[in-house]
C-alpha cells in the first residue's frame, strides 16, 4: 500500500543498543517511501555500532557531541527531515512502526495536519 509521499522517521536514541537494530528493521519494513534519520545523543554504550550493523541502508545517523535530551534530538532530526510528513519513533520498541500506515491517513485525506498517536 505504497502513497505518494515521503514519510520521514526520526529516531532520537540515547543508550539503545539492545533494541536499536530492531527498530530499524521494523521500520525499514514498512511499506512508504521512507527516510530514516537517527540521532544517537551521545550514548555510552554500543548503539552506534548497532546501528552500523542494523543491516538498514540508507539510514541517516547525527551524533550529538554532548548529550542533550529527547527533544534536542528530535529537533536535530527535523533540522533533516525532508519528507512530506514526519514521525518520530523511539529506539526502544514503545511504538509500531506498521502503525505509521493508520496514522497517516487522516494526513492523506486532507482531514488534519497533524496527528498524535
Amino acid at each position: 500500500m505504497a502513497t505518494p509521499l515521503k514519510l520521514s522517521v526520526i529516531v532520537p536514541a540515547y543508550n539503545e543498543a539492545p533494541t536499536i537494530a530492531e527498530v530499524l528493521q521494523r521500520v525499514a519494513a514498512v511499506d512508504l517511501d521512507l527516510e530514516i534519520i537517527v540521532v544517537d545523543d551521545r550514548s555510552t554504550d554500543a548503539t552506534a555500532a548497532e546501528i552500523a550493523d542494523s543491516g538498514v541502508p540508507n539510514v541517516h545517523v547525527i551524533r550529538h557531541a554532548l548529550n542533550l535530551g529527547k527533544g534536542a534530538a528530535v529537533r536535530s532530526g527535523l533540522k533533516e527531515a525532508t519528507g512530506d510528513v514526519i514521525a518520530i519513533q523511539d529506539g526502544d520498541l514503545e511504538y509500531d512502526p506498521q502503525d505509521f500506515l493508520a496514522l497517516i491517513q487522516p494526513i492523506l485525506r486532507g482531514e488534519t495536519r497533524v496527528v498524535y498517536g
